[in-house]
Parts: structure tokens; sequence; C-alpha cells
């Protein structure tokens, strides 16, 4: 894990924290989420929080007004303190980093399938109820379409890895084949 991933963790635990004991974590995720949508999207406004030349104030009043009127205190709050550390270019990957600690607050888990082709509406379905009894949590799956395991899936669930593939299951095939061929020789 890299530094910055590291110094991201911690202020998103942090503030997953406060937000769960306030009970405004689906607010924080959605003010932030306005500010960082405005950071990756428009390229002055990332110039700006950026750029180490522009005062504090300015990137304050900047961020305050990408969160918007609507924004909870404790987003307010955080914006400060992070201009104040002189954190602000860190801020995209600390809305990565509070989101995954809101799903697990939420009993939610990231789910990535790769599979052969895309995932049709009720292949998917299925294997996400699947997958949620599995993991005895919410699951939000994500399709990726690698052509390369030739058919079935691979899941990742954090760091557990099920493997369902058809070219897995090749590959066992091909190595109990030569450990028989090697076994019928001997």
């Amino acid at each position: 894990m890299t530094g910055n991933r590291r110094l991201a963790k911690r202020y998103a635990k942090a503030l997953g924290e406060l937000a769960h004991e306030r009970g405004v974590i689906e607010q924080v995720q959605e003010d932030l989420s306005r500010v960082v949508a405005a950071i990756r999207s428009d390229a002055r406004v990332r110039f700006a929080v950026e750029n180490k030349q522009v005062p504090g104030h300015v990137k304050q009043d900047l961020l305050l007004k990408l969160a918007g009127d609507q924004a909870v205190d404790l987003t307010k709050q955080f914006l400060h303190l992070v201009v104040q550390k002189r954190r602000e270019e860190h801020l995209p990957v600390m809305l990565d980093e509070f989101i995954a600690y809101a799903d697990r607050a939420r009993g939610i888990v990231e789910v990535e399938v790769r599979s052969a082709t895309p995932l049709g509406g009720e292949e998917a379905h299925r294997l996400q109820e699947s997958l949620a009894a599995f993991t005895g949590k919410q699951v939000r799956l994500t399709n990726v379409v690698e052509p390369r395991i030739l058919g079935g899936v691979v899941a990742r669930i954090g760091d557990l890895v099920v493997d369902g593939s058809v070219a897995r299951r090749l590959e066992g095939l091909k190595q109990t084949l030569q450990q028989t061929r090697l076994q019928n020789v001997g």
C-alpha cells in the first residue's frame, strides 16, 4: 500500500467513524462525491486544488462551494481540516477509501467478476444472489470482460478469489493427465 493510500485510509476511517456515529454517512458520501467529481472532471478545478501556489483559503472556499450549501457540517469541517493539513490533492483517494469504509459499515461487499463475455441481467442477478448467500452480505457486482478465461467466472471478494473459469478447469485437467501419464510410465 502506498503512502498516499495509507494517508487517505487514515483520514477516511476517521471521517467514517464520525459520520457513522452522527448518522450522516450517506450525506457525507454525497457531499464528497460532488467535490471529487468536479476535481476529476474539470482540469481548472484540479489545477487549483493541486497547485501549492494557490492559497489555502482560496482552496477551502472552492471546495466548500463544490460541496454545496446542502453539505452537512461534518463534510465542511473535514474539508477545512484537509486544506489546513495541506492534503487536498489526496481527496479523490480519500473518497474511494471513505466509500469502502461506508460499504463495510452498511454490510456491502464489492465483488469483481471476470467473465469471457458480459453477464446478462438475469445471469448477473443470480450470481449476485449466490454471492450474497456465500458472503452473508449485500453484494455490489462489477463485471469485467476477460476473453482468455474462455467461460465460467472468476470472482474476487476482497482477497479471496473463487475461480470457476473454464481455463482453470482445463489447466486442472491438463495437470491430472500429466500426472496420470507419469504414473503409468513409472
